[in-house]
């Protein structure tokens, strides 16, 4: 057995396809077909059902996959262990995290560090099903997502971290009403950069555009957010993002006008991670950081929407 096999085996889970697993292993799809066959040889067992039409894993797989986790994991967590001994720090965190909340990363990093000294990151931007598969897998330690997007399950541990707060921003080249507050009719009839609707902010815009009985005005949608604000910066489109979704460390007044909607009905970003005990003590002590850290009042203090 070889732990390609296993990581091929992994791939084929998460998508579904053999196609598309040995495009995401770097493979072509008979060479990885044949390892899953060695491995079905070897170990005596069907793992993929393959007279089904539809893609199925059969009830041995789901044992073999398991096992293949876990064996994954350690391994992972094995080469962690000689990284942190040779580089002498407190250990390695794997993080994923929606894009939309990056930007409250350091906050979290920066806490770990003042609990747990010097120590690693892998940080990874992730739709929300994404962070959920990886976390299964055990390819990271911690999730951070919409809340309502968490698996309610008892395999998960999940904790609300800050409520997002929208706001209408865009640069000097705008006209925007006077004080903090921006309607959702006058937000409609500025030229707008929004995510694309299958990422779940947008989603919320909608809803607060529908309720309010108005069509937007969009002129761009896109899944980057480093696209939206370097076109907003040029002054060529307002958009509406969680506050969360700007740098935290550049102070908005002077730079970007930014305005709240009222009426709208927050999405919350929760951190989530696999209720069995954590293997490390490090991965312990970090989710105990984020616990304990206070992001609402650090937004509401360094994002307070400028006049």
């Amino acid at each position: 057995m070889f732990l390609k096999q296993l990581q091929y085996l992994r791939e084929i889970e998460r998508y579904k396809s053999f196609s598309k697993a040995a495009k995401a292993c770097g493979v072509s799809q008979p060479a990885l077909s044949r390892a899953i066959r060695q491995l079905e040889d070897e170990l005596g067992v069907v793992i993929i059902d393959r007279k089904k039409k539809v893609f199925g894993i059969t009830g041995d797989g789901t044992r073999v996959l398991k096992w293949a986790h876990d064996i994954l994991r350690g391994i992972s967590e094995l080469r962690n262990e000689v990284s942190v001994t040779r580089q002498a720090i407190a250990g390695i965190v794997k993080i994923g995290v929606i894009p939309t909340a990056v930007h409250i990363v350091p906050l979290l990093l920066e806490a770990v560090q003042e609990r747990c000294g010097d120590f690693a990151s892998e940080v990874h931007v992730l739709p929300n099903v994404a962070i959920i598969e990886k976390l299964v897998s055990k390819e990271i330690d911690i999730g951070i997502m919409y809340y309502d997007q968490c698996p309610q399950a008892k395999s998960f541990e999940v904790h609300t971290l800050y409520a997002e707060q929208q706001v209408l921003a865009a640069s000097g080249a705008f006209q925007l009403p006077d004080g903090e507050d921006i309607s959702w009719d006058a937000a409609s009839r500025v030229p707008l950069a929004l995510l694309i609707k299958e990422m779940r902010c947008r989603q919320l815009v909608d809803v607060g555009f529908q309720t309010a009985g108005v069509e937007p005005t969009i002129r761009l949608e896109t899944n980057s957010l480093e696209l939206i604000h370097a076109e907003v910066m040029a002054g060529k489109v307002a958009t509406i993002l969680p506050i969360s979704s700007f740098p935290l460390r550049v102070p908005s007044p002077g730079r970007l006008k930014m305005r709240r909607l009222p009426g709208f009905s927050p999405g919350a970003v929760g951190v989530v991670r696999l209720s069995e005990p954590a293997t490390q003590e490090f991965a312990a002590e970090v989710w105990d950081s984020v616990l304990k850290t206070r992001l609402q009042d650090d937004l509401d203090l360094l994002c307070k929407p400028s006049a």
